[in-house]
């Protein structure tokens, strides 16, 4: 022990004073662990914050909700009898005032809301609830409305506007709703009223079939739990399936499942970005142990074994490791306390500044994993250096070990025990073992691709003739010579490039289906329950009024999901995604001759045109796995009363922002006998929609008008948001590239400092010199951003075809742009590190080596 002991302190001794050469390898690894360690304790924290504070999101212990009609007196006597209860009502309107019109997410409160928290809202005293504001005074009720409303309204507060043709009066502006966090997506601006004026409205029916009003009644419970209550209100409305009743827990979960989501993705990004700083410790290890291989040779002539170099340099290396993750975690400490407070203010989630320990403490995990991991094989090498390495220039390369002795278990294992320890931390992290599956196999295949056109590139360059350009000759017999960095320089730039246009496609492709399809294709409004009459209208105005620039409609009726393929839809719990929206009760059907635009049959076939037969239907794909249906099931439907059964025909698969396309779509001649009314989008154009607005309200005062541009420009909004902290954490993966291919140019620096001092000692000028690099540089560039592009390709592809379900393409520019960026910084980086070797005069390198 006690020689062991003294191997790592002279180790140690050895390290002093050369600190300073390893900044890259400690920035490389403090990058990666600090981009881990920000992500997951900021997630952990938003996860914990969610669980923690659920009763408080969801304003209750319990939440009884029903979305036809409010409690009759002995189902709210019941409820009272359980704890304190408080009624909310969301439902959707159209706020007026004259001509002026506004869509309103109308969210009605009784007196005592909330039971738990508070709203925040302009003249509303902290603490204050808001039926003080919400009361009716001289012949108005109030309104607590987004700040918005009043934009639009063209009002000011204690100004007046009609809902329902009752009046109210704006007397606050609203910041935060206790309970907003879990109330999920709303189309149109939050209108805060009181329970009493909702009841003096007129009819406020759905605007369209899926768009419910929901009565909600939150309680406090006093003695019993969440599951006594639960179930004593199941055995008291048992017969009534309209009641749903859900825990904190199950309110707060989906939110928490969301976030828990993107910080697993961001979370990979960072993983990834300390695997391309993990070549940089790779490389940096080499470096070092190359410029110490006489030092080596030396120990080795005075009888050191293997065993005791390898003790020497991983003493030294577990220092700098140690640093790099010290470094790290301090950063993503730093980072967690900056964000959360913002985050949660975004959110409306309570987000103290916090540093979770455990996230930090795995992040470090990851960081001396991949350390260790990165810098063995060199470690391993600088055993096989040997004594007649003394007798050798310092511009010689490295040994390569046999890879018989590589292979070996007692040689292998310390690097498959590292291996299996950052798997393992991924597993643990993202309790998702495909996920991490998926993304060990992706970065393994992406390390042998660029590792293995490096070694194709230089096997390819040895054989091809001999060029007559003297400048372009050398520079490739500098690629494929022995002790070239070629192959490493294509992997560490190839890596960082392939993240980066991962990215950047990522976030080209969700800006044109997103952003791009509000701009473009999207309409700007939606109209419900139009008859014939007024849908000839609303053909005729595209062209003679110029502001509506397009109008499209589809026959429409509401009918409900009872059966599925026997089974009661009632029977079916907890159904996932959108077929919950699919059994949610009516929603819209329509039928169709043709196949719609935009839309794409992927299992069964369309029906012909003048089809004539039992009545089939086409779903969106996705059903087949939520509802675990396929082509010639039967699905049973409520129309108008009377159960109607259809046959599955096929799957198809479209993009919402296409057009008009309905999830359930009958063949012709099943339904028309039924009642219909029409479905139809409109087009604005562009910086019009208020004036289209107004127009149209005036005109058909009776139809529902629903500005979905304004619902898609706040997703966009949202993306935007999500946009920027991938942008933050993928950046750093790309610096860590950048700071990796520094690195390698560096390691080479003494190998091109004798090559700079042979060409001119045989003639060749500074230009000459500088030629020869230009090109190598720039053919390596070349190479690794084509490579990298492949890769980056097929990942973003994959993600957005599997994760995102976006439709995916490229931008030619993009790519010419990444590799063009590719040789400049390939060539500016070497060009900054060699710039010693241009300048080397010969005469003085021959003397000190």
């Amino acid at each position: 022990m006690s020689r062991l002991l003294g191997w790592i302190r002279v180790g140690l001794t050895d390290l002093r004073g050369d600190l300073r050469r390893f900044g890259i390898l400690i920035a490389c690894l403090a990058l990666g662990t600090g981009a881990i360690a920000a992500v997951g304790s900021v997630g952990a924290s938003l996860k914990l914050a969610v669980e923690r504070d659920a009763t408080m999101l969801m304003g209750g212990d319990l939440e009884a909700a029903r979305p036809d009609r409010d409690a009759t007196p002995a189902e709210l006597a019941f409820l009272e009898s359980l704890g304190t209860v408080t009624h909310v009502v969301d439902s959707n309107a159209r706020a007026a005032v004259g001509e002026e019109s506004a869509f309103a997410d109308l969210l009605a409160v009784a007196d005592n809301y909330p039971l738990l928290g508070q709203v925040s809202a302009s003249n509303l005293a902290a603490g204050a609830r808001p039926g003080v504001l919400l009361g009716e005074q001289d012949g108005a009720y109030g309104a607590i409305v987004d700040i918005v409303m009043l934009d639009r309204l063209g009002i000011e507060l204690g100004d007046r506007f009609e809902i329902g043709g009752i009046p109210l009066e704006a007397r606050g502006i609203l910041a935060s709703l206790p309970d907003g966090a879990v109330r999920g997506f709303h189309l149109g601006l939050t209108t805060l009223v009181s329970t009493e004026a909702l009841s003096k409205m007129g009819d406020l029916r759905p605007p369209m079939p899926g768009l419910l009003t929901q009565h909600r009644y939150k309680i406090v419970l006093d003695t019993m739990d969440y599951e006594q209550a639960a179930a004593a209100i199941a055995a008291q409305f048992g017969n009534d399936e309209n009641w749903k009743v859900r825990s904190p827990r199950e309110a707060a979960g989906n939110l928490a499942r969301h976030y828990d989501m993107f910080a697993r993705f961001l979370l990979i990004i960072g993983l990834s970005s300390l695997l391309v700083g993990g070549v940089g410790v790779s490389n940096g290890v080499t470096a070092y142990i190359g410029e110490r291989q006489r030092s080596i040779a030396t120990l080795r002539s005075m009888g050191a074994t293997g065993a005791r170099v390898m003790v020497h340099f991983l003493s030294q290396v577990a220092v700098l490791i140690g640093i790099g993750v010290l470094i790290g975690v301090a950063l993503g400490a730093i980072s967690s306390l900056v964000a959360l407070p913002i985050l949660g203010q975004a959110l409306g989630v309570n987000l103290p500044p916090i540093v979770e320990p455990i996230p930090l403490l795995t992040a470090a995990g990851f960081g001396i994993l991949a350390g260790l991991a990165f810098s063995y094989l060199p470690l391993v090498r600088a055993q096989k250096v040997k004594p007649t390495t003394l007798f050798r220039s310092l511009g010689s390369t490295m040994p390569n070990a046999p890879w018989a002795q590589m292979l070996r278990p007692l040689v292998l294992l310390p690097l498959l025990l590292a291996i299996a320890g950052i798997v393992a931390l991924a597993v643990f992290t993202t309790r998702d073992a495909m996920l991490v599956t998926y993304y060990g196999v992706g970065a393994v295949v992406a390390f042998l691709l660029l590792r293995g056109a490096g070694w194709l590139l230089q096997q390819i360059l040895r054989v091809t003739p001999v060029l007559p350009i003297p400048a372009l000759r050398q520079a490739l017999r500098n690629i494929h010579r022995p002790g070239s960095s070629a192959a490493v320089v294509i992997m560490s730039l190839g890596l960082g490039l392939a993240m980066l246009l991962v990215i950047a496609l990522l976030n080209a492709n969700l800006h044109s289906q997103l952003l791009g399809a509000v701009s473009r294709d999207a309409p700007t409004f939606v109209a419900t329950d139009l008859f014939e009459d007024e849908v000839a209208t609303l053909a005729g105005m595209v062209g003679t009024v110029p502001e509506m620039v397009d109008f499209k409609s589809s026959p429409m009726l509401r009918g409900a999901v009872t059966e599925v393929n026997g089974v009661a839809a009632s029977a079916i719990r907890n159904p996932p995604g959108e077929a919950a929206f699919l059994l949610s009760g009516d929603i819209p059907l329509t039928w169709l001759s043709d196949l719609p635009a935009g839309t794409t049959v992927v299992d069964g076939a369309w029906w012909p045109t003048d089809y004539d037969g039992p009545p089939l239907i086409s779903l969106r794909t996705t059903m087949k796995d939520e509802l675990g249906v396929k082509v010639g099931d039967t699905i049973t439907f409520d129309l108008f009363g009377e159960p109607f059964v259809a046959t599955i025909a096929n799957f198809r698969e479209y993009q919402w922002q296409n057009g008009i396309n309905f999830m359930v779509t009958f063949s012709p001649g099943a339904v028309e006998d039924f009642a219909t009314d029409f479905l139809g989008t409109i087009k604005a154009r562009e910086g019009d929609e208020k004036t289209l607005e107004r127009l149209l309200v005036r005109q058909f005062p009776e139809i529902n008008l629903i500005p979905i541009g304004d619902a898609l420009n706040q997703a966009v909004d949202i993306l935007a948001q999500l946009g920027t902290a991938v942008n933050i954490v993928g950046g750093l993966a790309v610096l860590n590239g950048i700071l990796v291919l520094a690195g390698t140019m560096a390691a080479g620096r003494k190998q091109r400092e004798a090559d700079a001092v042979v060409y001119k000692v045989l003639g060749a000028t500074r230009p000459n010199v500088v030629a020869v690099f230009a090109i190598e540089y720039s053919l390596l560039g070349a190479f690794a951003a084509a490579i990298a592009t492949g890769v980056g390709m097929v990942g973003a592809w994959l993600i957005t075809r599997n994760a995102l379900e976006v439709g995916f393409s490229v931008d030619p520019g993009l790519i010419g742009s990444v590799i063009l960026g590719a040789i400049v910084l390939t060539v500016a980086t070497g060009a900054a590190t060699t710039w010693r070797a241009l300048s080397m005069r010969p005469a003085r390198y021959l003397r000190e080596n």
